[in-house]
């Protein structure tokens, strides 16, 4: 296997997303970029330099849609494959991966699970109709997110923690889940994401994964009902017209640069042709 740069990292994750659109167009399924990859578009027209990784979000019944296309659809859409618990019971994400198996990754601590290249699609669920009813979902579904994340690590490392009494709180934490083991955490968040209504609800969010987000992940529903046309590495992909009340929500002033010594990866694997 050969190890391959970040900028061969990114064009491999982008013809996974260019595979997606295309599915998603044939199919006339939702999608819009997100995080890191939205501002990317918006800011760069593409990648965020230092980005190594493209995620999108979908209302629930396209994402579903979308599982099942590539679950039925298995054999034709090699290389490409969808990687989540449902399909592989490795796999330590709640969220589904479209994964290029002609990639491998080496990610540190965390155990294999065959995943190449990627890009993340996040589930968009309705989270109710008022600031107390999601702030409760929400802060409840990362709490377990974040056990579920520590349940599938190797050892406890710093990783993307800044504060020192969060990551002095994440040893006793790490012993907790391992304790209770992935699959309890998982049947939580999936059972609460089964009991939000989409349709009838005034605020969205990802209750299954992105734990880290908080309240910055919670969304008007009518921020997402119009898509637009965004430029992305020379292509074009959807995003919601509302996207600058939507990154200015999770990040304030997306369009300014953070310093320096933030312009890194969050992401941490090494990335090997096959």
């Amino acid at each position: 296997m050969q190890l391959i740069s970040m900028k061969d990292v990114q064009k491999g994750s982008l013809e996974i997303l260019k595979k997606i659109d295309e599915i998603c167009s044939q199919l006339n399924l939702k999608y819009c970029l997100a995080y890191g990859t939205l501002i990317g578009a918006i800011r760069h027209k593409g990648f965020i330099p230092w980005d190594d990784d493209v995620d999108i979000m979908m209302p629930r019944k396209d994402y579903n849609l979308l599982v099942n296309y590539f679950v039925e659809h298995k054999e034709e859409l090699k290389p490409f494959e969808i990687i989540n618990p449902q399909v592989n019971n490795k796999c330590p994400y709640t969220i589904s991966r479209i994964s290029d198996s002609r990639y491998q990754l080496d990610v540190d601590n965390e155990d294999d699970y065959g995943i190449g290249l990627f890009v993340d699609v996040y589930p968009l669920d309705g989270v109710g109709n008022t600031v107390a009813s999601y702030s409760k979902l929400k802060n409840t579904s990362s709490r377990f997110a974040s056990m579920c994340f520590l349940s599938t690590r190797q050892s406890v490392k710093r990783e993307n923690t800044k504060s020192a009494l969060k990551y002095m709180i994440k040893f006793p934490a790490f012993v907790v889940a391992k304790m209770l083991g992935k699959a309890f955490f998982m049947n939580k968040l999936y059972n609460m994401a089964a009991k939000c209504d989409y349709d009838n609800s005034k605020y969205i969010g990802c209750i299954i994964w992105a734990s880290d987000d908080g309240l910055r992940g919670i969304f008007p529903k009518e921020w997402f009902d119009e898509m637009i046309d965004v430029e992305f590495e020379g292509a074009y992909f959807k995003a919601p017209k509302e996207y600058d009340k939507v990154l200015t929500h999770g990040y304030g002033d997306y369009m300014k640069l953070p310093p320096e010594k933030d312009r890194i990866a969050h992401h941490y694997y090494d990335a090997y042709r096959k």
